[in-house]
C-alpha cells in the first residue's frame, strides 16, 4: 500500500513539473523571463523518473556521463564563463537523459492542452491584427514584441500577419504526432487538426509548412506498410534528408520567407562561428568548449557575448568541434533508435528536426520535450501492440 502511495505521489509530482515545463515553453508570451523555472522543473522530472538497470547503466549511461564530464572539464579549461558552461552542459545532459525517462502516458494530454492554448492565442491575435491594425499602425506593437523578447509580428501587405513568436515550436510536432497516437479526442480529431493547421499558417514560419508538406507526402506513400519495411524506408529517408533535403530547405526557407537580410545574417553567423572555431588547431577538433562566446563585430551585428543564433546547430558545432559533435550526433541516433523503436514515431521526430534545424530552438528545451513525448508515445504503442497480441 505504501509503495502504491509513493508511486502515485511521484507521478503526481511529475505531472505538476511537466505542466510547469509545458506552460512556460508554450507561454513564452508573456513568461519568457521565467524560463529558469522550466529548467528547474525539467531537472526535477529527470531526478524523479530516470530509469536504467545495472547492465544498461554500465553499458550506456556511464560512458555518456564520462563524455559529458569531459565536455564540462574541457570548457572550464578553455576559460569559458561558469554560468554559460553550466547552461549548455545542462542542455546536453537533458537531451541525452530524456531517452531514459518514461513518464505516465496521460501527460501527453497536458501537451495537447497547452499547445492548443497557443493555437487559440495565434488565431485570436491574427484576427485582432486584421480588424484593428494596418500597415501604418501595427509597427508599435511589433517593436513591443521584439523589445520584450517574445519574437516578431510583421506583415508585407496588411492583409495577412506573420506571428513567429516564441512558443510556436511544438505546434507542428503535436499535429504530426496525432496521426500515430490519440493526442486529440477521437470524435473531434479533424476539427483539432484544422485548428492546429490554421495556427501553424499564422505562425508564419515557412520551415513549418515545408516540413508538414514533406510529412504528408511521405505519409501517403508509407501507409499500409509492415513495421519492418517502414523502418528500413525511414532509415533510408533519414540519410537522404541529411544529405540533400536539409541543405535545400535552408536555401529555400531563406529565399521564400521574404525576411529582409535573413539569408545574409545566417551566412554571416555561420562564417563568424566557423572562423572562431578555426583559430587554433585543437579547437577545430574539440571545439571552443561549452558556453563559448565569440567577440566579433561584422557589418550585420555585434556578436560579442551572443548565445542566440538562428542556426543554433552551428553554434553547438562551434562549442563541440568535429569529434565531439560527431559523438553527440551518433549518441542521439543510437538512443533514438533503441528508445523510440516505433518507426512512425522516428518519422515524426525526423520531421520535427527537419523544421527545427533552421530555427534557433533546436537543441534546447523544446527538443527535450519532444524526446520525452516520443518515449511516452512509444510506450503507448507498445502497450497497444501487447493488447492486440493477447487478443489474437
Amino acid at each position: 500500500m505504501n509503495e502504491e502511495r509513493k508511486i502515485g505521489l511521484k507521478d503526481t509530482l511529475s505531472m505538476l513539473l511537466w505542466g510547469v515545463v509545458i506552460l512556460i515553453i508554450t507561454r513564452q508570451v508573456p513568461f519568457v523571463s521565467y524560463s529558469i523555472f522550466g529548467n528547474l522543473a525539467l531537472l526535477g522530472i529527470v531526478v524523479l523518473n530516470i530509469r536504467y538497470n545495472a547492465t544498461g547503466f554500465y553499458r550506456t549511461f556511464l560512458p555518456i556521463l564520462c563524455w559529458w564530464f569531459f565536455l564540462v572539464f574541457y570548457a572550464l579549461l578553455q576559460g569559458n564563463e561558469v554560468p554559460l558552461v553550466a547552461r549548455f552542459a545542462l542542455i546536453i545532459f537533458f537531451l541525452l537523459a530524456a531517452y531514459f525517462i518514461i513518464l505516465p502516458s496521460r501527460m501527453i494530454k497536458l501537451l495537447f492542452a497547452f499547445t492548443l492554448l497557443q493555437c487559440i492565442f495565434l488565431i485570436g491575435l491574427e484576427f485582432v491584427l486584421l480588424l484593428f491594425f494596418n500597415l501604418e499602425t501595427y509597427e508599435p506593437l511589433r517593436h513591443y514584441f521584439i523589445n520584450q523578447g517574445w519574437g516578431d509580428v510583421y506583415t508585407f501587405t496588411g492583409y495577412f500577419y506573420n506571428i513567429p513568436v516564441k512558443g510556436n515550436a511544438l505546434l507542428p510536432f503535436v499535429y504530426m504526432l496525432s496521426y500515430f497516437i490519440p493526442v486529440f479526442p477521437q470524435k473531434r480529431k479533424r476539427f483539432f487538426r484544422c485548428i492546429y493547421l490554421l495556427a501553424i499558417v499564422f505562425a508564419g514560419n515557412f520551415a513549418y509548412l515545408i516540413s508538414l508538406f514533406f510529412f504528408h507526402f511521405i505519409l501517403f506513400f508509407l501507409q499500409n506498410e509492415s513495421l519492418r519495411r517502414l523502418q528500413m524506408k525511414i532509415l533510408g529517408l533519414s540519410f537522404l534528408i541529411v544529405l540533400f533535403f536539409i541543405p535545400g530547405l535552408i536555401f529555400v526557407e531563406n529565399v521564400m520567407s521574404k525576411k529582409v537580410d535573413s539569408m545574409g545574417t545566417r551566412q554571416d553567423q555561420v562564417e563568424v562561428l566557423i572562423r572562431d572555431m578555426g583559430q587554433e588547431h585543437m579547437t577545430i577538433w574539440l571545439g571552443k568548449g561549452l558556453g563559448n562566446t565569440v567577440s566579433e563585430k561584422t557589418a550585420y551585428r555585434d556578436y560579442t557575448g551572443n548565445v542566440y543564433f538562428e542556426l543554433q546547430t552551428v553554434y553547438f558545432f562551434n562549442q563541440l568541434g568535429i569529434v565531439n559533435f560527431i559523438v553527440f550526433i551518433l549518441l542521439n541516433l543510437f538512443l533514438a533508435y533503441t528508445k523510440i523503436r516505433d518507426p512512425r514515431l522516428l518519422f515524426a521526430y525526423l520531421c520535427y528536426i527537419l523544421y527545427a534545424f533552421t530555427n534557433p530552438y533546436i537543441l534546447d528545451t523544446n527538443q527535450v520535450i519532444v524526446i520525452l513525448t516520443l518515449v511516452m508515445a512509444n510506450k503507448i504503442l507498445e502497450d497497444e501492440n501487447r493488447v492486440c497480441t493477447r487478443n489474437v
